[in-house]
């Protein structure tokens, strides 16, 4: 089932395979002036598509490749037309099949493989300008969107919650940490975050500030226990306790454990620039 609220100028599309609409597994795409910022899942692709049928849509951008972000692109490139566009890095794994874990089959289902262009470093609409924004962390080829005169900011994955306590094993928080940095040095003046029952953050500059510290001194609890020998399942234990009960139905894709380790990698540098 999908469910639209306006914002502004843009639709926030909510859409989720069960109908209890558990915001857990929900993902938000968005809707401004022609350009969907995302496709969702495959689950939800018809009736995503259908909804789309009278909007002119002209473009879609991928924020990421992950199989609940992309998985209407076939459709609406096969009824509509559309651009498709995400980051060189993507290019590969959308125009690939996927390989999901079973949890992922289950709640949003597997993406038809589609090709995708290059996005440059600016999308243009007839009435917007939206300039793309490299921020690797949650994965090395996540971008966000940007229309600076109205201060929105699409941000994919990059941002969760204010204190997450679980994550994916291809995590960096380093990276995170500093392309959150970077989309707050912005001043954005609304956030369109894709995941997990997602609202619009209005005055999201402080939001984002909040969740730097806590990303900040988590790396520093876990460095600190790392330096002393213990593992990071005994890292884990000690500042979280036991295993979150995500984990488990995710078989480890998310978990507490993984956010420990996401800390130990090593800290790669953001790109400069978009």
């Amino acid at each position: 089932m999908i469910i639209a609220t306006e914002f502004e100028e843009v639709t926030q599309i909510k859409m989720n395979r069960y109908p209890e609409f558990d915001p857990g597994y929900s993902v938000s795409a968005y809707l401004v002036d022609g350009l969907l910022v995302d496709s969702g899942q495959a689950h939800t692709a018809e009736e995503l598509t259908n909804f789309l049928k009278d909007k002119e849509i002209r473009t879609v951008v991928n924020t990421h490749y992950h199989e609940d972000h992309i998985s209407a692109n076939a459709l609406l490139k096969e009824r509509y037309g559309v651009e498709l566009l995400a980051h060189p890095l993507a290019i590969n794994r959308i125009n690939q099949p996927a390989t999901l874990y079973p949890y992922q089959e289950e709640v949003w289902g597997y993406p038809i493989p589609t090709q995708v262009k290059a996005i440059s470093d600016s999308v243009t609409t007839p009435h917007f300008r939206f300039e793309v924004i490299h921020t690797p962390g949650h994965c090395d080829d996540h971008i966000c969107l940007f229309e600076r005169r109205h201060g929105w900011l699409f941000s994919g994955d990059l941002f969760f919650s204010t204190h997450p306590t679980v994550a994916r094993p291809e995590e960096n928080q380093w990276q995170i940490i500093a392309s959150l940095k970077k989309v707050k040095d912005l001043m954005p003046r609304a956030l369109f975050p894709a995941a997990r029952g997602a609202r619009v953050v209005t005055d999201p500059v402080p939001v984002l500030e909040e969740t730097i510290r806590y990303l900040e001194d988590l790396g520093r609890r876990v460095t600190e226990l790392n330096d002393t020998g213990l593992s990071p399942v005994e890292i884990r234990q000690h500042i979280f306790g036991d295993e979150a009960p995500i984990a488990e139905f995710t078989q480890q894709q998310f978990s507490s454990e993984n956010l420990v380790k996401s800390y130990l990698k090593v800290r790669e540098p953001v790109p400069e620039g978009n």
